[in-house]
């Protein structure tokens, strides 16, 4: 009785923290991102060179990927800006649908040696109807959020000498203050002031594994969802109270076995079932919830 009532919460534990992909990208074929609705902006000024001063592939001898192949990663630096200015470059994802609770996750290192150019990178989020990139030119481009108002985090606010980690080190976003599913963009901007070719500031940085992950429905959720399944226990139907359209129901007895029974939408037909304790897994698209009931 006890491996039973363990399974059962392992069970549930796994199916109420689970997650889903909403995005990612490894950064393999720098070249691809364009066609998959990315855009590289650089509004620094003065302005830098077009080839070396721009979001790219990584270069195989210089900060390396946090997974993969020697260029698998991100990739910009101090050329963005001639001479001695600010620094602002763009690298922003195509729109993504968000929500409360989504995850966003990086990994970024400074190629640089400690002490000398210190770097910085904003993490920056779009939450408008129709997305407004950074545009103009000179001081009021590099300046220029567009709609890119919400700074999610900054790594190495300051521009310390030792502020941004010179290893991989994840960075991690929950986002929050939405309501419902929001299309917005996310931003990586290289945002250094007195950086540039002969600036004091700024050197390169490597960006990888990013992704959004999104947990499904947990058990705390379900007050919103105004979901429940009744009576419980119960000796033939087990029906299903829901806000959002179940589109399958799986039952499970203690040993995680899946038992077929029937469901037509609203109901399962568990009259077949001996009695004792299940769970029913109930998708709505990409989220999962686990309730348990009792047959008698």
């Amino acid at each position: 009785m006890t491996k039973n009532l363990l399974f059962i919460a392992s069970l549930a534990f796994a199916m109420t923290n689970a997650q889903t992909t909403v995005i990612s990208e490894n950064f393999d074929t720098f070249s691809a991102l364009s066609g998959q609705g990315w855009t590289a902006l650089n509004k620094s000024n003065p302005l830098g060179s077009t080839t070396t001063g721009v979001w790219r592939q990584g270069p195989a001898d210089h900060i390396g990927p946090q997974s993969g192949d020697d260029t698998s990663y991100a990739f910009c630096n101090y050329s963005s800006a001639t001479g001695t200015g600010t620094i602002s470059n763009w690298l922003i994802t195509p729109v993504v649908n968000l929500r409360n609770g989504d995850v966003i996750s990086f990994y970024t290192m400074s190629g640089g040696e400690p002490g000398t150019y210190p770097d910085r990178l904003e993490l920056r989020l779009s939450t408008a109807a129709t997305t407004t990139l950074p545009s103009g030119t000179g001081a009021s481009g590099a300046t220029n959020l567009g709609s890119f108002t919400t700074l999610a985090l900054t790594v190495n606010a300051d521009l310390t000498a030792t502020g941004y980690p010179f290893s991989y080190t994840k960075y991690d976003y929950t986002v929050s203050g939405l309501t419902g599913d929001v299309a917005s963009r996310i931003a990586f901007r290289y945002y250094v002031t007195g950086g540039g070719t002969t600036g004091d500031f700024s050197d390169n940085i490597g960006v990888d594994t990013f992704s959004v992950t999104r947990p499904v429905m947990a058990v705390s959720d379900l007050s919103k969802s105004k979901l429940s399944v009744y009576p419980n226990p119960t000796s033939d139907y087990l029906k299903i109270n829901s806000s959002e359209k179940v589109l399958t129901a799986e039952v499970f007895d203690v040993t995680g076995k899946n038992i077929p029974v029937k469901y037509d939408g609203t109901s399962l037909d568990v009259r077949s079932l001996p009695k004792g304790a299940y769970l029913v897994k109930l998708k709505f698209g990409a989220e999962v919830n686990v309730q348990k009931f009792i047959k008698e």
